[in-house]
């Protein structure tokens, strides 16, 4: 379809930009694709922007008498709308390269084709990852499995831009896949609740994930599973001290042991006695956290059965998700630790291939790997650092989810080589994932601010160029909404308690 022509300026038509007059009655729009027709093939740009031209509004001298102008003149007639666009690839006989020739003035201007785009821009056309459609063009984003989780994927955007709706859909994703499309293990350490929704029954019209998802209440961490160094992150232990640990931990070597019996064991050694008191203290404050035990035990409470104790290797299935629900622990440390003893656990069977590849999710990113902070304030960044780099390698996958990208641990972030990121206003971090994310320019970077809840921009390995895309509906049950607004829950509460002032008077009356 024709929708305009490329017009010759001081800088165009070129290589890298070129403007087109549209034609009138045609629909363009910013951030739309469109294909051009030029000796080395089909050129595939994107449109930058569109400015509107009228050359009788040209000098402020005929604006101030524009009604004298428009009774004389055909004003409505010398309107035109103008694209500026930037080429992006050239398809000839299914391949793709980079544009070394510009398309010659005059050329024809066509929407594109949306098999055509979809290729060039490398989707699935069945077997891929659906997170929603193009904006302008209705295409489906279909990603690849392999180059969406081979690298790592980060989705960033500002508190209430829908990450965590985004995050479900993408979840809907990959415990839909068929077993010949190719299935993953997933796991999410859930900050907030937000996705247990998952492991319930939930009513119709929507779909029930319950029976391939469940949800860990409690855990028991088996305290003989960590060691001195990892103790030591979680006091303030000396290298001195943390080494002495180590040589008594040897000698419980094969035996199961929690860390009331360690702290009894320490203080019945050769230590100097200052040594021992710290010791023991610091390892009975880890008992009394409630996490630690003799056996590992993952409590899960099911829908109409009595609760359920687990081991975490037997829930690594394919197409399945377990759900690490952080809600009750009010402590930041409740967290680090469960965190890093799990990721630990997934990382090391995931190398010995005892368990299918693994797709890890982390809300809140960063509180877990903060940039600048020590590993002692944020123990499990680095088990978190360590997939970062090593994980590719045996398929264990990070999906970084954070509303504060400037706060998350830079060598994390840069190993994420897809970006999903929505709307984002904070300057800070707007210039911060400008220089992390590929692909991104100015342009593009300054449009974050202005994008929509349920909008996203999709850019690194996983795409040819960037996209904007909206995310499609979820298919999961999702729970009331805790962004109510404020004059809501205030009405709500204040009704509640004027029924209750009632029923107070009612009984006293009686």
């Amino acid at each position: 379809m024709n929708i305009g022509k490329v017009i010759s300026t001081q800088d165009s038509p070129s290589p890298s930009f070129f403007a087109f007059a549209i034609a009138r009655g045609g629909k363009v729009h910013k951030d739309q694709f469109v294909q051009v027709k030029t000796e080395e093939g089909t050129l595939f740009a994107l449109v930058d922007n569109i400015i509107k031209t009228n050359r009788y509004y040209a000098r402020p001298e005929t604006v101030v008498d524009a009604e004298n102008l428009e009774g004389l003149f055909p004003v409505a007639e010398w309107e035109f709308l103008v694209g500026n666009a930037t080429p992006l690839g050239v398809m000839k006989e299914g391949l793709t390269r980079r544009p070394t020739l510009p398309p010659s003035p005059g050329a024809v201007v066509e929407k594109i084709d949306s098999a055509a785009l979809g290729k060039f821009l490398g989707f699935r056309q069945r077997g891929g990852i659906n997170l929603g459609e193009i904006v302008h063009h209705n295409l489906p984003v279909n990603l690849s499995l392999t180059k969406m989780f081979q690298k790592h994927v980060a989705i960033l955007a500002m508190s209430g831009a829908g990450k965590s709706y985004l995050t479900s859909v993408l979840l809907e994703e990959l415990l839909s896949r068929k077993k010949e499309q190719g299935r993953v293990a997933s796991v999410i350490f859930d900050v907030h609740g937000e996705y247990v929704s998952f492991a319930e029954k939930c009513p119709t019209p929507h779909e029930d994930f319950s029976d391939r998802a469940i949800a860990i209440k409690k855990i028991t961490i088996p305290a003989f599973s960590m060691s001195a160094r990892e103790i030591a992150m979680f006091s303030p232990m000396s290298t001195v001290q943390m080494v002495e640990l180590e040589e008594l931990i040897k000698e419980f070597k094969g035996t199961r042991y929690n860390f009331k019996e360690l702290a009894e064991y320490v203080k019945l050694s050769k230590m100097k006695h200052q040594t021992k008191g710290a010791l023991s203290r610091w390892l009975m404050s880890l008992h009394f956290t409630g996490l630690f035990g003799n056996e590992e035990k993952l409590v899960a409470k099911l829908d109409g059965e009595k609760d359920r104790e687990y081991k975490l290797r037997d829930l690594l299935t394919p197409g399945k998700v377990v759900i690490f629900d952080l809600s009750s622990h009010i402590a930041s440390r409740s967290k680090q630790i469960i965190a890093l003893w799990a990721a630990k656990a997934i990382f090391n069977m995931r190398r010995r291939e005892l368990i299918p590849p693994v797709v890890m999710f982390v809300e809140e990113a960063h509180n877990f790997i903060p940039e600048g902070v020590s590993k002692e304030i944020a123990p499990a960044k680095g088990v978190f650092q360590t997939i970062a780099r090593e994980g590719r390698k045996f398929l264990c996958a990070l999906v970084i989810i954070s509303q504060r990208p400037i706060r998350l641990d830079t060598t994390i972030l840069s190993q994420c080589n897809t970006h999903i990121i929505m709307r984002i206003t904070n300057p800070y971090d707007k210039d911060h994932i400008g220089r992390s994310s590929e692909g991104i320019n100015t342009r593009t970077l300054n449009s974050l601010t202005n994008l929509q809840v349920g909008e996203a921009l999709i850019t690194g390995e996983v795409v040819r160029t960037p996209i904007f895309m909206k995310v499609r509906e979820r298919k999961s049950w999702e729970k009331k909404s805790t962004d109510m607004e404020l004059d809501a829950i205030a009405f709500e509460t204040n009704m509640k308690k004027e029924s209750e002032r009632i029923d107070e008077i009612g009984d006293a009356f009686l």
